[in-house]
């Protein structure tokens, strides 16, 4: 072995036995005291930034779906009868494999 594994052990032995003499016990009445803070505590500018921008992209979003639908309508109602029987054909066509 070198001498830095023979310092590592030595470190890591030495951190194992040590003891830590804090008190590791939360005060009487923290998690009221942190809930009560917390429900307090205004926005920040920063929520407020966020919500604004995911308001926008709602809006995009349901204005792409609007346009989407405008310009898609002809395909989803046939204007016509035969437009219909042209579209019936037209699947019976691509599932006629004989």
């Amino acid at each position: 072995m070198n001498q830095f594994d023979q310092q590592w052990r030595k470190l890591t032995a030495l951190a194992r036995q040590a003891s830590d003499p804090r008190d590791t016990a939360m005060p009487y009445g923290f998690a009221t005291r942190v809930a009560a803070q917390a429900g307090a505590m205004p926005f920040g500018p920063s929520s407020v930034r966020f919500e604004n921008f995911a308001l926008r992209g709602l809006l995009v979003a349901a204005a792409f779906g609007v346009a989407a639908i405008t310009f898609n309508y002809a395909t989803f109602v046939p204007s016509t009868q035969t437009d219909a029987l042209v579209a019936a054909d037209m699947v019976g066509d691509l599932l006629d494999l004989s």
